[in-house]
């Protein structure tokens, strides 16, 4: 993509306090008792590194400069959600592979879990991409709206019932199929209308 994905990747690697911090995380929440925890957030927090990145590519000073080169709206929306979502969702399943290994987890436990964790991510990203693009210079709002997002999203979980006959144990009994197939059309439906906002966002500020 013209230059973009090996910008990004140099640009993620001088985060080298954030990467470290990353895998002393990842060695705790793995060998602990927390290790779903550690699987469905460290992706999630993997993937929060590409959204800085857009900030600092819609700031002033650079964006003046950054889309003056040779590629369109569509390919850099396209490469952000590339490198948001594929690393992480890489790094959820590397991490659920050595917690299955560590905690001897069946495989379709195993499974779920990482389907969960790519799940989060994926709607992570849907989210944080476009209020990032809508809100550009303003970076606090954008922050408090993903914040506001992610705490509406916890709180629904919380407030699931946990009893025998809650809402969870319904969604727990439902078929293996079913789980997958609704979290697949839920996922690819969140993506879909994240990258037409942010395409819409970029052409309304004329990026």
């Amino acid at each position: 993509m013209k230059g973009l994905m090996a910008r990004d990747m140099i640009a993620m690697g001088k985060n080298r306090v954030f990467l470290v911090v990353m895998l002393a995380l990842c060695l705790f929440y793995t060998f602990s008792d927390m290790y779903v925890t550690g699987v469905m957030l460290m992706p999630m927090l993997f993937s929060t590194v590409c959204g800085n990145m857009v900030r600092n590519d819609l700031s002033a000073p650079i964006r003046r400069t950054l889309f003056t080169l040779p590629f369109s709206r569509r390919e850099y929306a396209g490469e952000k959600y590339l490198v948001s979502i594929v690393p992480a969702c890489v790094l959820a399943v590397m991490l659920q592979m050595v917690s299955a290994v560590v905690h001897r987890q069946s495989i379709t436990q195993s499974g779920m879990i990482a389907a969960c964790a790519v799940l989060l991510t994926v709607l992570t990203v849907s989210v944080e991409l476009p209020v990032t693009i809508i809100f550009r210079d303003r970076v606090q709002i954008a922050r408090v709206c993903i914040l506001a997002v992610v705490f509406a999203l916890a709180a629904i979980a919380v407030s699931l019932d946990m009893g025998t006959d809650g809402l969870f144990a319904i969604i727990t009994s439902a078929p293996a199929w079913a789980l997958y197939g609704i979290g697949a059309l839920l996922g690819a439906v969140a993506l879909a209308v994240s990258v037409m906002v942010s395409l819409r966002a970029l052409r309304t500020a004329q990026l």
